[in-house]
């Protein structure tokens, strides 16, 4: 998958929102806004704002946020070396497609989520469900959640959901390329909780040329 993708280029929106009780809703706290450029595998944020203020990077945003949902994490996913266990789980309808569902568990000692609060950070065990196109074989959704959290750890529950469909980068061809994800933080022992709902949106392919002009020298 990550070898498919071409370079391009995408606008991320992220709306952060908090909750004492989220089973009664939640209120939205800023807008997080980031040029985001994929090339050669890697990808680079530039033009990062919270609300109309610059700042110098996604990390230096405050809050919440995260990164890898172009390639990063369905790398990890099927790189045998993650020691991920799968097993089936059904069948789903997902945007009028028919998905196969496998569920799915990482080791704690082959985790690369890395989860930071001001303090400290884990690489947790985690586990979920990948949804897998019938017809082509893609991943159309990401759901994952951390496992056993230590008790020292300021979060007691850390989710991601990511969505992948088809975008049209160019006249001949469609690439799968996220959506939408949504990532949930709740502070431990409390109902205290973050969550952040992002949109990726105006992608556009793009390529880098180079050439050398001789000109005589006289």
């Amino acid at each position: 998958y990550a070898g498919s993708l071409p370079n391009f280029l995408v606008r991320q929106v992220t709306t952060r929102y908090d909750s004492d009780n989220p089973k009664s809703g939640w209120q939205a706290h800023d807008t997080v806004t980031a040029d985001v450029t994929y090339e050669n595998g890697t990808q680079r944020y530039d033009n990062v704002k919270v609300g109309n203020k610059s700042v110098a990077s996604i990390e230096e945003s405050g809050g919440n946020w995260s990164t890898g949902e172009f390639a990063s994490w369905l790398d990890d996913l099927f790189d045998p070396a993650t020691g991920v266990r799968y097993r089936r789980s059904g069948q789903e309808q997902l945007r009028g497609r028919a998905t196969y569902v496998f569920k799915f568990e990482v080791p704690r000692e082959r985790s690369s989520w890395r989860i930071m609060s001001p303090s400290q950070q884990y690489f947790p065990a985690y586990g979920g469900a990948l949804f897998i196109d019938q017809q082509t074989n893609r991943v159309l959704r990401l759901e994952m959640q951390a496992r056993a959290l230590p008790k020292a750890f300021p979060f007691d529950t850390v989710e991601m959901t990511i969505d992948y469909d088809y975008v049209r980068l160019d006249a001949g061809k469609q690439f799968l390329l996220p959506t939408e994800a949504e990532a949930l933080n709740c502070i431990r022992g409390t109902s205290v909780c973050m969550r952040n709902s992002t949109s990726f949106r105006n992608y556009v392919k793009f390529s880098a040329e180079s050439g050398i002009i001789f000109e005589d020298i006289k």
